[in-house]
């Protein structure tokens, strides 16, 4: 009984923590960058065309684990997923928390794992990420380019505009990720993982808090902050007709990004499905998409 006891507590345990995805084969490794950074990524797949999934704000290469599965054994593909600084299992730093400095990591986790001919693919703050670094440093190295559910503009005079918050910050919404992270950690956390989900259940929000309560809330509150500030419209606008660009955004964005994509980015792929983390809820319908995007490769 002893023994059958400490089996279900240790069952127990784990379902805590592993929460309802498919287990990946991806690899857990590590990599330092000269900046004494060590960030924490994930990888499948054996192809020369590497995929790098850039997870949004406070979360990490968990959220993509439906990807990194999709791409086990591939021969074609490369999926890679890593944790920015501060974030997942990456180092926790004093300093860096802009997406300019995230862009400039990113351009140092490429050059240090030797990295040609590269798809970025960004989520949420992730977006900017990836334009930080396109701004930074060019296309060069890079193939394609995903955004998943976000432009690359954040604030604007009306929703309209496809933007996360408003310039006079007039619902506070901005304030709330930026200051409420600090004096109330736990509560902004559990209201933004509802937001994000379809399935706001109990076992689904224990699984995004647990992510997110890996950054610090001081991390949190400079990236939210500073990234208020960030329009990368003029970079998004030079890859049209450059690149192969997919957009893959919610349905209650569509009526704000669908115009803005048509005008400025006419070239590129769209896509409305599911809400937030519709990547990881709707993964079969996500990777269709994705498939159909990367067949051109």
């Amino acid at each position: 009984m002893k023994r059958n006891g400490l089996s279900l507590l240790a069952t127990l345990i784990v379902g805590l923590f592993v929460v309802p995805f498919t287990a990946s084969l991806s690899k857990a490794e590590y990599v330092n960058l000269e900046t004494g950074v060590t960030i924490h990524y994930e990888q499948s797949g054996n192809g020369s065309i590497p995929i790098v999934f850039i997870p949004g704000w406070t979360m990490s290469t968990d959220v993509f684990v439906h990807q990194l599965s999709h791409f086990e054994g591939s021969d074609k593909f490369r999926a890679i997923a890593y944790d920015p600084r501060g974030q997942g299992r990456s180092s926790k730093t004093m300093e860096g928390h802009t997406y300019q400095q995230h862009g400039r990591d990113l351009a140092a986790f490429i050059d240090k794992l030797e990295l040609e001919n590269v798809i970025l693919a960004g989520w949420s703050y992730g977006v900017q990420e990836q334009f930080s670094y396109i701004n930074q440093f060019g296309t060069d190295k890079l193939a394609g380019v995903i955004s998943i559910d976000s432009g690359p503009d954040v604030t604007g005079a009306t929703y309209d505009e496809w933007v996360w918050y408003l310039n006079d910050d007039s619902n506070g919404y901005a304030r709330w990720f930026t200051e409420g992270i600090l004096e109330s950690t736990q509560s902004v956390i559990d209201e933004f993982a509802k937001w994000m989900l379809e399935d706001a259940s109990p076992e689904n929000i224990r699984w995004v808090s647990r992510i997110a309560n890996m950054t610090p809330p001081s991390t949190a509150s400079l990236l939210n902050a500073t990234g208020y500030y960030l329009d990368y419209s003029e970079d998004a606008k030079k890859l049209d007709g450059k690149l192969p660009l997919l957009f893959v955004t919610r349905d209650d964005w569509r009526s704000a990004a669908e115009p803005w994509i048509s005008a400025n980015t006419p070239s590129a792929q769209s896509e409305f499905l599911g809400k937030h983390l519709m990547f990881w809820e709707r993964h079969d319908e996500f990777n269709k998409i994705l498939d159909n995007y990367l067949a051109q490769f």
